[in-house]
């Protein structure tokens, strides 16, 4: 794409989904949004029913427990219902404990309260794992005043939350389910588009074409929202992996090289404010509008792969950015050779073989993005 071809802002606003829902609903709300909801209300239902047919005296703890468990996507589901189960267990051992020791007696009730509090707080400040601990804590010192019966209370909270649990991972599971990498790829998509955007406006930046800081500064909280956002869910498809749920290789490494790309780009954005001077500006520019754009087609061609969609000939496109980046890099050394570079400043070098740089990183990373996209697409097929 030249410099003068207008493109939409990948800056800004993702545009929704289409969604397949009809009329006004499908303006609301989004297929993957009713898929949650109806996971959601089964699993309440369904907890509600089991927790009523126990006789489990507050079957609420039940309903909430799967509505919390019931996530977007499986492996999510299965982190925070682990989570709830470590912190339910951990805090029902210590409110019962508790509760035994100081019978009916206030004062010793409050003291109980303070330390098992403390205890269990601490441990969720260390381990996120058992941020539940503390509550189930108060709720079985609590629930009971007469303490007449804690070590039947804190079973009942146990089982209440185990039910919950089970229903919501099922439902997760059963229910219209979807994988953690459905979620991961698309946020590596938007940042690789967003690298693709950055490294134009960085190569119109060094070619004086005009540099706007505030779309640089954008694009750029843009990537790293999204690499955090796959960061995020690298957890929730390793939670597959750990459940056996999922047989793809660790996507981590996607992540890791999409953010290695990022970086690339950033180290051509770092002289795009010192446009360089003429005649060398003209000698380069062809050279690295050809290699800008032959790179972003390459960006767009993953980023459909990632979202799904078709890689069209992408033999082609990884051949033409090789030999775009090759070309760019011999007139680099071209120019040198003739003495065209021995007057120019400090600074004018730094930016141009930064750019140079830049984009034989990116094309390398975009070749290893490929290899690490085999890996986990190749061992789950």
């Amino acid at each position: 794409m030249s410099a003068s071809t207008p493109s939409p802002d990948p800056g800004g606003p993702a545009a929704p989904p289409p969604s397949r829902l009809p009329g006004w609903v499908g303006g609301l709300v989004g297929w993957k949004h009713l898929k949650l909801g109806l996971r959601a209300t089964i699993a309440a239902v369904a907890a509600y029913g089991l927790a009523y047919g126990l006789a489990l005296p507050n079957g609420y703890w039940a309903v909430l427990t799967a509505i919390l468990v019931v996530q977007s996507t499986i492996g999510a589901s299965l982190s925070v219902a682990l989570d709830r189960a470590l912190g339910t267990v951990v805090g029902g051992v210590i409110g019962v404990a508790a509760a035994d020791l100081v019978g009916p007696s206030v004062p010793l009730t409050f003291l109980a309260l303070a330390i098992g509090v403390l205890l269990t707080s601490t441990l969720a400040a260390r381990y996120a794992s058992f941020k539940l601990a503390p509550v189930t804590v108060g709720i079985v010192l609590l629930s009971d005043p007469t303490h007449a019966e804690p070590l039947l209370s804190g079973l009942h909270r146990v089982m209440e939350i185990t039910i919950g649990g089970v229903v919501g991972v099922a439902c997760a599971i059963l229910i219209l389910p979807e994988r953690a990498l459905v979620s991961l790829f698309p946020h590596c998509a938007t940042a690789l588009r967003l690298s693709a955007r950055l490294l134009e406006l960085g190569r119109d930046g060094l070619l004086g074409r005009g540099l706007d800081p505030a779309a640089l500064d954008r694009l750029n909280a843009g990537a790293r929202k999204a690499l955090r956002a796959a960061d995020a869910r690298v957890a929730d498809a390793r939670a597959e992996r750990v459940g056996r749920l999922a047989s793809h290789a660790d996507p981590a490494p996607v992540v890791r090289t999409c953010r290695r790309l990022w970086h690339s780009v950033i180290i051509l954005l770092r002289g795009a404010d010192r446009p360089l001077a003429e005649p060398l500006a003209s000698r380069m520019a062809p050279h690295l509008d050809a290699a800008v754009t032959t790179l972003r087609a390459h960006m767009e061609a993953l980023a459909a792969r990632l979202d799904g969609g078709d890689l069209g000939d992408f033999g082609a496109t990884v051949a033409a950015a090789r030999s775009a980046v090759a070309a760019l890099e011999a007139e680099a050394e071209r120019l040198n050779a003739e003495g065209a570079l021995d007057a120019a400043s400090g600074e004018t070098l730094a930016a141009l073989f930064a750019a140079v740089s830049a984009c034989t990183h990116v094309e390398e990373n975009l070749e290893d993005l490929a290899a690490r996209l085999d890996e986990v697409t190749g061992a789950d097929d």
